[in-house]
């Protein structure tokens, strides 16, 4: 904010312009008549880049490290503080000691040519906007001019995987499952197919969010923050009965701690082996119960529904599979044509 002070000098008045604003060193410039001083204050301050050339902003001491465990505590608004944590902590290995106000464009850039080549561009683009958002929190409350991570352009991505399994396939793995060794691995994927929920949403079940006469399960947080309900079929809730604690334990509770959930990843790639099916992942699952709802004439919007989609953009991975749907609605309406 600017405001206009008069002096008096033997020679007569001047007028100082002071300009002051949040982050800023005070801008004074003195000036022979008032009109000028007012003029040169507007300019100033409706102008920003006349406003940094004219004079840098105050260097703020704040360690990348400090900034970040500051986001954490009181910044992060996300599901996943794991994740991101794991994230950050490959740039705090690297940053940690650097003041933010001198990590450079540059210099994140090189950083992200040092990750794995292993790792596919969407997880790079990962790792880029989780720095992203800790430069954004220091714009917004820490004064900083700029988000140097912001001029970095993400890298193509190609999610549209589509793997689902045949009657076959689901056979013999629903066979395989049943084999194993740890009694519950064919009831998370009997759920994963015919909810559609995500491997991390299952896990966190515990006997009390599931309602048996109304036959639901309670997510209480999914990946998109919000809370929801998933329907269960009656062979799901079979199985479920068979397990039942009647308390508040966790559905898919580890052997050794209670409330952590079990690892059943040797279990899982144990039955995909013996059911003898190639390039398989879990989350896959979640594109089997996607596509035979495709199959079966549901629309996109049901499927966006059932899967918890925000964007359609997401579902229409899918659009090619409802074909049959598409040409009984186009017949029903366009028949007599």
């Amino acid at each position: 904010m600017a405001h206009i002070q008069r002096i008096k000098r033997q020679d007569g008045f001047v007028y100082r312009s002071i300009i002051k604003r949040k982050g800023f060193k005070t801008i004074t410039k003195i000036f022979k008549s008032k009109k000028l001083a007012i003029e040169f204050a507007k300019h100033i301050e409706g102008n920003r880049e006349s406003l940094l050339a004219f004079n840098k902003p105050q260097q703020s001491q704040l360690l990348f490290s400090e900034l970040v465990q500051e986001y954490l505590l009181n910044g992060y608004r996300g599901t996943r503080p794991k994740d991101q944590s794991y994230r950050l902590d490959f740039w705090m290995n690297n940053l940690g000691s650097k003041q933010v106000e001198e990590i450079t464009r540059m210099e994140i850039l090189n950083l992200l040519s040092t990750l794995s080549p292993r790792l596919s561009n969407a997880t790079v683009n990962r790792y880029k906007a989780a720095i992203s958002v800790i430069f954004t929190y220091a714009c917004r409350y820490f004064n900083l001019i700029d988000n140097p991570a912001l001029h970095i352009p993400s890298l193509p991505e190609n999610n549209e995987r589509t793997r689902f399994l045949s009657e076959a396939e689901r056979t013999s793995l629903f066979k395989a499952c049943r084999a194993s060794h740890w009694d519950k691995l064919y009831l998370i994927v009997l759920l994963a197919i015919t909810t559609g929920a995500r491997k991390g949403e299952l896990t966190k079940l515990r006997w009390n969010d599931i309602n048996f006469d109304r036959r639901t399960a309670y997510v209480a947080t999914t990946k998109n923050g919000q809370p929801k309900v998933l329907p269960l079929t009656d062979s799901v809730i079979k199985e479920l009965e068979l397990f039942d604690t009647k308390d508040r334990s966790l559905i898919f509770a580890s052997k050794v701690k209670e409330d952590v959930a079990y690892c059943f990843t040797k279990p899982w790639k144990k039955a995909l082996e013996d059911a003898d099916i190639k390039d398989f992942r879990f989350h896959d699952l979640r594109h089997c119960c996607a596509s035979y709802l495709a199959q079966s004439g549901a629309s996109l919007l049901e499927i966006a529904d059932v899967l918890g989609h925000k964007q359609i953009s997401v579902t229409k991975r899918y659009a090619h599979l409802c074909i049959d749907h598409k040409s009984s609605l186009i017949n029903r309406v366009m028949g007599d044509i």
